[in-house]
């Protein structure tokens, strides 16, 4: 019986090896032996790697919808009284991008001071969100304009910008332009321009910022340049005033990007980038203690404004075209 059966035994056992080599084959692998996505940027030598991970994080978003919440329940009524029409809507996209309008405000509307709190920031955030954005696309094309720069060796164009940023133009000749480009020409957080400029303008109610366009706060020790505080640490200080409001959130970020006192600031921005990842306001905050005489408490300050009024969700904004 034994030697009978011996001969269907081992036939079976072939055709189960066979099966099993063959049919995983034709079945989806489980999830825990799934290949790991691997981020494929291009490396032509026109392309901007930085900004292609700044894409890559736009095109990658998870965020819930926030159409429903405290920022876009204002009413139009209240919002067409202090802004011009376009800014009353903005749609985010079921990822959580939001689209935001090309239109841009010369001075800061009155008598935000007489609003709810919750209506006076959704009204500062709207007509804020188009200048920082066009701020830091001005940013994007330097950058793009000093690698094709590069690529045709102008160096009439690597100088203007190097001059802007207050970098060695010596620099423009050797091959570490790409080192000052990453150090100095970046985009600053969306979030963190927000934060910074509704604790420095009282969301849009101070007098330096209705009066001469002063956003951040940024000092001046030129008498004509500003505005005089009524209390300041130094008398010949002054809140430096601007024609317009973009000019307020160009100056800003030139500083960022610029100023010694930034330096820990720029290098904290870098090492995320370096890592492959694009920082929010919220995790480059505690690099802005220099920024007032509070130091870290001010950093505090940025940090709860951020959390509080969810303004993290604005770093992934875009510009629309018009």
């Amino acid at each position: 019986m034994l030697r009978f059966f011996q001969p269907g035994i081992i036939f079976l056992l072939i055709v189960s090896v066979l099966l099993g080599y063959f049919l995983p084959l034709n079945f989806e692998k489980p999830r825990f032996l799934a290949e790991t996505k691997k981020i494929d940027f291009k490396t032509d030598k026109r392309e901007d790697l930085v900004r292609q991970l700044y894409n890559y994080k736009l095109e990658n978003l998870h965020f819930a919808n926030k159409e429903q919440d405290w920022f876009q329940k204002i009413p139009n009524n209240i919002v067409i009284k202090f802004l011009p029409d376009g800014l009353n809507e903005l749609n985010y996209s079921s990822s959580g991008l939001l689209s935001v309008p090309n239109i841009f405000l010369e001075k800061v509307p009155t008598g935000l001071d007489v609003l709810p709190s919750e209506y006076k920031k959704a009204i500062f955030i709207r007509f804020m969100l188009p200048l920082i954005l066009r701020a830091n696309q001005q940013i994007w094309e330097q950058r793009q304009q000093i690698i094709d720069a590069k690529s045709s060796e102008n160096k009439i164009v690597m100088k203007k910008i190097a001059k802007i940023y207050k970098i060695d133009k010596s620099f423009t000749k050797s091959d570490v332009t790409y080192d000052w480009a990453d150090k100095y020409v970046l985009p600053i957080p969306t979030s963190l321009a927000l934060a910074q400029a509704a604790i420095e303008s009282g969301w849009g109610t101070s007098r330096f910022s209705i009066q001469g366009n002063a956003l951040f706060g940024q000092w001046s020790w030129s008498p004509q340049s500003g505005i005089k505080p009524l209390e300041a640490s130094n008398s010949e200080a002054v809140v430096r005033s601007f024609p317009n409001l973009q000019s307020s959130v160009n100056s800003y970020m030139r500083n960022l990007n610029t100023h010694p006192a930034y330096r820990e600031f720029r290098e904290l921005r870098n090492s995320y980038i370096k890592k492959g990842k694009w920082p929010d306001g919220l995790e480059l905050a505690p690099a802005l203690y220099p920024y007032a005489e509070t130091g870290e408490h001010y950093v505090d300050s940025i940090k709860k404004i951020i959390l509080q009024n969810d303004l993290q969700r604005f770093d992934y904004s875009k510009l629309l075209i018009r």
